[in-house]
């Protein structure tokens, strides 16, 4: 049995034990504002899951592991340490082993569209329209990444002849021009710029 099965014992025999270390680490260089104690780590042998603390040696019984977390998302995780690149690692008996997770916050991303609505008589192309992100210009279908977090200002060049109608799309889009969009880690939305002619 102990030879296929790393966590059979025989009858009255301690199970062989080993140590395992998780260490947290966790990057905020585009706006997130998460740090070690919004993540929840485990270590899973494929029968149990056992939580563990961020640099806080952990004993277990010998055998294979995954370490894993769960908690915040908008990060994207990466392994070092005595782990593999997809968190697995093998302990013999009596090994002590460490595993870094490092978790990078993920840029938000905002995506502007341009319509324009040509009833009375009016022919402007959407490429004439200049819509803004934080001053930068972005033309219409493309995207922007922004900072997490922080107020982020939608405007848009005067174009003559025509009116603001609205701004729609995602829940984070403001309602008028000049006003901001804020948005969580790895967040991505769209907002819709909408245009009227006006009478002649």
């Amino acid at each position: 049995q102990a030879r296929h099965n790393s966590q059979f014992t025989c009858k009255g025999e301690e199970p062989a034990l080993a140590t395992i270390t998780v260490i947290k680490e966790v990057v905020n260089n585009n706006g997130g504002n998460n740090g070690v104690p919004d993540f929840q780590l485990f270590v899973d042998n494929g029968t149990v899951s056992t939580p563990v603390t961020s640099s806080v040696a952990t004993q277990v019984s010998a055998g294979s592991y995954t370490v894993g977390e769960s908690g915040i998302s908008g990060y994207e995780a990466s392994f070092s340490g005595d782990c593999n690149a997809s968190g697995e690692l093998v302990l013999a008996p009596g090994e002590s082993k460490t595993c870094t997770i490092t978790n990078d916050d993920i840029s938000a991303n905002i995506t502007m569209i341009k319509n324009v609505i040509n009833n009375n008589g009016g022919t402007t192309a959407t490429s004439t329209f200049k819509m803004r992100i934080d001053g930068v210009l972005v033309p219409s279908g493309n995207s922007k990444s922004v900072t997490a977090n922080s107020p982020h200002t939608i405007t848009e060049d005067a174009q003559a002849g025509y009116t603001f109608v609205s701004i729609t799309g995602s829940p984070e889009c403001p309602a008028v021009l000049g006003g901001t969009a804020t948005l969580d880690e790895g967040e991505a939305i769209t907002c819709t710029i909408t245009n009227d002619d006006s009478p002649l």
